[in-house]
């Protein structure tokens, strides 16, 4: 038993990268398979003396597992890709749409008018199909009587608030 540990302990401990994905389906398969053995092995206790057979099926689903945990914990962390700037902006247009959204739900139509010139600044795509589409937004200008851009005057601004 001692000697099944040690070499179980040697042949996890150097788990490279590309040998993670079949070292966890490795484990992923010997603890499911201890696990149906445990079962027949239960199932069958009735018509002879299974007590080896559950031994060794709980000792195949430990590997199995301990293998399974190894290889999860040696497999690199992925990396996290950047936004580029556009998408930054784009996603910076729809989270001031929605806060436009809200403010012309709260009848702030100074704000929604406010945040037209950022949203526009940022992606004048989301200005055009989605900010200026608003049903909320739109009664807004209704209400006011102007409809249309407000001109935009400075192209540095802060992200979103």
């Amino acid at each position: 038993m001692v000697r099944l540990v040690v070499c179980f302990a040697f042949a996890t401990s150097a788990c490279r990268p590309a040998q993670v994905p079949p070292a966890r389906r490795a484990g992923m398969v010997m603890s499911l398979s201890g696990v149906v053995g445990m079962i027949a092995s239960a199932a069958t206790s009735s018509l002879a003396d299974t007590h080896d057979l559950v031994i060794g099926f709980s000792a195949l689903s430990a590997i199995g597992i301990g293998t399974y945990a190894v290889a999860d914990l040696s497999d690199p962390p992925k990396a996290i890709v950047a936004e580029t700037e556009d998408q930054k902006l784009r996603r910076w247009a729809r989270i001031l749409t929605q806060r436009a959204g809200g403010a012309a739900r709260d009848g702030k139509c100074s704000r929604v008018r406010r945040l037209e010139q950022r949203v526009h600044l940022y992606d004048p795509e989301v200005h055009d199909f989605v900010f200026m589409r608003d049903p909320e937004i739109l009664k807004c200008y209704a209400s006011t009587g102007s409809s249309g851009t407000i001109p935009v005057t400075s192209s540095t601004e802060a992200p979103p608030e």
